[in-house]
Formats: structure tokens, C-alpha cells, sequence
């Protein structure tokens, strides 16, 4: 029976519940873009940390993260979604006005666990319940505004934040824990009006840490996954971490140039995600996971060409461009993977990967001070290139269960990037270039002896 106009337009759409969440999401990520990218000056100036130190504190935020997204998830499964959206992010806006009061290294280093734990527990919890209530063909969508929505706040929040952080300095958190106290008040109305619309992942006594656990660990398509995701966030983290210590030392004006960068990685993502998703709806996921690798190594590469503002600007939209690919298709590739029962843990379970976040710090941090600027940028570079191959296992186990050949992807993905066509071209004149190069060799051979003969038969005939 063919549905009703009013009917389609209900699937269609998108449930006011999620699109409050994606409002959230920007909200919470320019909330906290006004403070947390100038922690690193503020550490290094005022406190006068060093690199390693800065980096350590930077860095527990991704070890909070990797911890507090599995227990996120775990608790949304067990306790509901809105029990835990309550919880983290009322918690979340009393760390920000924790930040005020700290004055010693310890103090920034357990804020900034706390910090990303809350952050892990909101991020996984609300992907979950977004997945919930939006139809499995729409969630691609959902994810990439989700990743719009983050950097509509990346745009926002550094461009006010550097105008606070020059005036008010360690006092910006302040701003940062009154709009987070203000947007939970409006999620915990807006929860209890759809409360009864919110999906309960099956009967909440049926879900047990170590099912969970059990189901997780034997999926190995999602331990690819993780691990490819962990390289990717220890990559990335030198863009919030590494980048702005390094440019804090080397350049007087590095805070506004380090505002630039941010600004300009947000806004080409707000101008270019809708295409990138339209482009990405039709093509296999690996395809765009190996394209966006590329490019993103690209911009590390670009990064270790020079100091000039020119180059890191360059090197930022190299750097965007990758991860505007990379970002929603994971998203979309480990919900092919979940378990409805477990979907709140498999997204938290993902979180284990922000340990990036912390072991990209240590290692840029190290490698300042020991190395160099350059070898990092390279070397980065290089492990970059790395996520292909973790990404392309996992997805070779999860289509292996679905009975998929490999040759059926690898023909996909060669079809999505163009290469088909060069290949059969390749393919075809191999033939003739192989018997031209016989030839050639045989020739070369022959007249070589031949000729160099000549001088001793002209000898001869001189006589």
C-alpha cells in the first residue's frame, strides 16, 4: 500500500529530537572551542609548563575520552539514554568553571580527564539516541550533519574565543560553563516532552557489562576499526595540541594565526560537507576512507615545507578535506556493525580510540622538543597512510560475514576513484609495450655486438 503524502514527509524528516541534538552538538563544540584550543597558551605563558607538560595535560582529555565513551555507551544501554545525557553534561559545565580555580599542573591534569570523560559520555550517548530515532538509509545524513554541526562551532567558538582569551584570559572557561549550564537546562526540557519517544534499547535488565564486552571482543571488524580510528585521532590531535605549542614558540603572532587555521577548517567543512555527503552516498565506504587518507597525509606533508602563514594555511585545507571524508564515514561503517541491544556501547566503545588524543600529544610533544618541527610533519605524514590499512581489514571481516568477495570490493573502490579505466588501459597496451621492450632488448644486443665490430674490420682493411 503506497504511503501518504503526510506519511512520507513524517520519514523524511528529521525527528525534533535529533535536530535539537545537532544543535547541541554545535552549541557544546563552540562552548568549548571559546576556551579549550587557548589552553595551551595560557599553560605555556602563564604557568609556564613546558611542551611535554602542556602536551601531557592536552592529552588526558583523549584519555578521558577513550575511557568515558564505553562506559558511556554501557550506562546509556543500561540506565537509558537520558539518564546519562543528564548526568555528563551537567557535570561538563561544572568542570569549565573548575577551570578557574586551578592553579598547578595536577589540577589542569585531572580537569582535563574529567573534562573528556564528560565530553565521551555526551558524544557517544547522543550519537546513540540520534541512531535511534532516525531510519537506518537517513543515518549517513545524520552523521554528516552531525559533523557540520561540530564545525559550525569550530567556526564560531575560536573567533569569540580569541577575542576573550586577549581580554579575559583563564576566564573565557567561565563563558564556556554558563553556555553548557544553559543548553542543559533546554535538553532536560526537551527530553521530558519526547521522553516517551525515546527508543529503550530492549529490556534494560537484559544488558550486562560483560556481554557488552563479549559482543565487542568478538567482533574483530570493530577492533580494525578502533585501530585505524586511534591512529586517526593521534593524527589529528596535533591540530588542537601540537600545532598551537609549536606556533606559540616559532611565530610572535602564532595565537591569531592558530585562530585562522581553525576558522578556515570549519568553514571549508560548512561549505563543502553537503557536497562531500552527496558524493559519498553512492560510493563504497572504503573508497572514501582511502581517498581521504590520502589527502589528509597530504597536509602534514605541506606542513613541513615551511613557516610562513601561507604554507599552514595550505596545509589546513589539505588537512580538512581528508577529514570531512573520514569523519562521517566512520560513523556510518561501525553503525553498520551495531548490535541494536548494544548500540549505545558499540559508539562507546569507538571512544577507546581517542586514546589517540592522548598519545598524539605525547609523541608531537616529544618530538618538539627532541627532533623537530619538520621530522614531525613527515613522520605523520607518513603514519597517516597507516589508517588505509587497518580501515581496509575491518572492512574486509565485516563484508566477509556478509558473503562479499574481495575481488567485488576492490573492483568498487577502483570504480569510485576513476582508476578503472587507467587500469583497462594499462592492461590492454601491456602486451605491446612488453613485445616493443623485447625487441628493443634484442635489438640493442644484437647491434652492439655488430657495431662493435666495425672498428675491427676497418683495422683489418687498412692494412
Amino acid at each position: 500500500m503506497p504511503l501518504s503524502r503526510k506519511e512520507r514527509h513524517r520519514r523524511e524528516r528529521l525527528h525534533p529530537l535529533v535536530v535539537f541534538l545537532l544543535f547541541g552538538t554545535a552549541v557544546t563544540k563552540a562552548a568549548t572551542s571559546m576556551s579549550l584550543p587557548f589552553l595551551a597558551f595560557y599553560l605555556t605563558k602563564q604557568i609556564h609548563l613546558n611542551a611535554l607538560q602542556v602536551s601531557m595535560v592536552l592529552g588526558m582529555i583523549g584519555l578521558g575520552g577513550a575511557a568515558g565513551g564505553i562506559i558511556g555507551g554501557y550506562l546509556s544501554d543500561l540506565l537509558g539514554r537520558r539518564a546519562v545525557l543528564h548526568f555528563s553534561l551537567i557535570a561538563w559545565a561544572g568542570i569549565f568553571f573548575g577551570f578557574l580555580f586551578a592553579r598547578d599542573y595536577f589540577s589542569f591534569v585531572a580537569l582535563s580527564l574529567l573534562n573528556g570523560l564528560c565530553q565521551a559520555f555526551f558524544t557517544a550517548t547522543s550519537q546513540a539516541l540520534m541512531a535511534d530515532l532516525t531510519n537506518p538509509s537517513k543515518r549517513l545524513k545524520v552523521f554528516s550533519y552531525r559533523y557540520t554541526a561540530v564545525n559550525i562551532g569550530m567556526v564560531t567558538g575560536p573567533l569569540l574565543g580569541a577575542y576573550l582569551f586577549y581580554w579575559i584570559g583563564i576566564l573565557s572557561f567561565l563563558f564556556t560553563g554558563i553556555v553548557l549550564a544553559v543548553y542543559t537546562y533546554l535538553l532536560i526540557r526537551k527530553l521530558a516532552k519526547y521522553r516517551r519517544e525515546i527508543k529503550q534499547t530492549g529490556a534494560a535488565a537484559q544488558v550486562n557489562l560483560p556481554d557488552c564486552f563479549r559482543v565487542i571482543g568478538r567482533d574483530r571488524a570493530l577492533g580494525y576499526y578502533i585501530l585505524g580510528c586511534l591512529l586517526f585521532y593521534a593524527i589529528y590531535s596535533h591540530l588542537e595540541t601540537t600545532l598551537p605549542i609549536f606556533l606559540s614558540k616559532e611565530l610572535s603572532n602564532g595565537s591569531t594565526l592558530f585562530s585562522l587555521l581553525l576558522t578556515v577548517n570549519a568553514l571549508i567543512v560548512i561549505l563543502f560537507q553537503s557536497m562531500v555527503s552527496n558524493w559519498l552516498e553512492n560510493k563504497n565506504p572504503l573508497s572514501g576512507i582511502i581517498l581521504g587518507c590520502m589527502i589528509f597525509s597530504l597536509g602534514y606533508v605541506t606542513f613541513a615545507m615551511g613557516e610562513s602563514p601561507a604554507i599552514f594555511v595550505t596545509g589546513i585545507i589539505f588537512v580538512t578535506l581528508g577529514e570531512m571524508v573520514i569523519f562521517p564515514l566512520t560513523n556510518q561503517m561501525i553503525d553498520q556493525l551495531t548490535d541494536q541491544r548494544f548500540r549505545g556501547t558499540y559508539y562507546g566503545a569507538v571512544n577507546l580510540a581517542q586514546a589517540g588524543l592522548f598519545l598524539g600529544p605525547l609523541f608531537g610533544g616529544w618530538m618538539l622538543k627532541h627532533v623537530g618541527a619538520s621530522e614531525l610533519w613527515w613522520i605523520t605524514a607518513f603514519i597517516g597512510l597507516h589508517i588505509i590499512w587497518f580501515y581496509s581489514l575491518g572492512y574486509r571481516k565485516y563484508t566477509k560475514n556478509h558473503g562479499v568477495a574481495i575481488v567485488e570490493i576492490v573492483y568498487r573502490v577502483l570504480l569510485d576513484l576513476r582508476l578503472t579505466t587507467l587500469i583497462k588501459f594499462v592492461f590492454k597496451i601491456t602486451p605491446l609495450v612488453s613485445i616493443l621492450a623485447i625487441l628493443t632488448f634484442l635489438a640493442f644486443r644484437y647491434y652492439d655486438v655488430k657495431v662493435s665490430f666495425i672498428p675491427y674490420w676497418m683495422h683489418l682493411a687498412s692494412l
